[in-house]
């Protein structure tokens, strides 16, 4: 007897790991992602990843941060910003000033430092060499959109940190490819639940990294 496909076995990590590596083309290793969408991607999931453990609140568009410390390195260094930087309290110049900061940057280093990625080159003809990080397996790359499609195609609620992932996805355009292969249903499923679990933090900072993107006219690269 066949068994039925098991989707819950890889559970989500760090948002803004989960969406870098999503952003990656699972054959060649590139980023599919424009490098402002990506960055800007990146900047809202450090700041979800707060939002997910309750460090920081979005409240009318304001950020509202735990004065507790954070274990994670890169975390705690975007909180300790927050926190001491009155000058700058919206959800969207947040995410503005994490860019001008690379974020990304920030993000790649505690990737390198974790073993989720190595950093390599390719060669191109007259043309600089194409720096890339790239998990030790390409099939890391399409593990978050695998499990949410799976998921959502049982369905079952994702969990907080795939929902807010696939909003970011949605967002900055990739959730066309990575779910190019799904049926309406699992589309209708995933705007069912981000319409209703999607938390208003949450909601809030999605809104203002769409916001953001429009902004600087960012479009995904195919």
């Amino acid at each position: 007897m066949t068994r039925p496909a098991q989707y819950g076995k890889s559970e989500p990590g760090l948002l803004a790991d989960e969406f870098f590596l999503s952003g990656l083309d699972d054959m060649t290793g590139e980023q599919r992602l424009e490098p402002q969408a990506l960055a800007v991607g990146l900047a809202a999931a450090v700041l979800g990843e707060l939002v997910l453990t309750r460090h920081v609140v979005i409240d009318d568009g304001r950020l509202r941060v735990a004065d507790v410390a954070v274990a994670d390195e890169l975390q705690e260094r975007v909180r300790q910003w927050v926190r001491k930087d009155q000058t700058v309290v919206v959800a969207k110049d947040w995410i503005r000033v994490l860019v001008a900061r690379n974020i990304a940057d920030l993000v790649r280093h505690r990737m390198l430092a974790a073993g989720k990625v190595v950093r390599t080159s390719r060669r191109r003809l007259l043309r600089r060499p194409l720096e890339l990080y790239v998990p030790p397996s390409l099939s890391t790359a399409a593990a978050a959109g695998v499990r949410i499609a799976g998921t959502l195609g049982v369905p079952r609620p994702l969990s907080p940190t795939d929902l807010l992932l696939a909003a970011l996805l949605r967002a900055t355009g990739r959730d066309r490819e990575i779910l190019s292969h799904c049926a309406p249903s699992v589309h209708e499923e995933l705007d069912r639940q981000l319409h209703d679990h999607l938390t208003s933090s949450a909601r809030q900072l999605v809104n203002h990294a769409t916001e953001v993107l429009v902004t600087e006219a960012v479009t995904p690269l195919f």
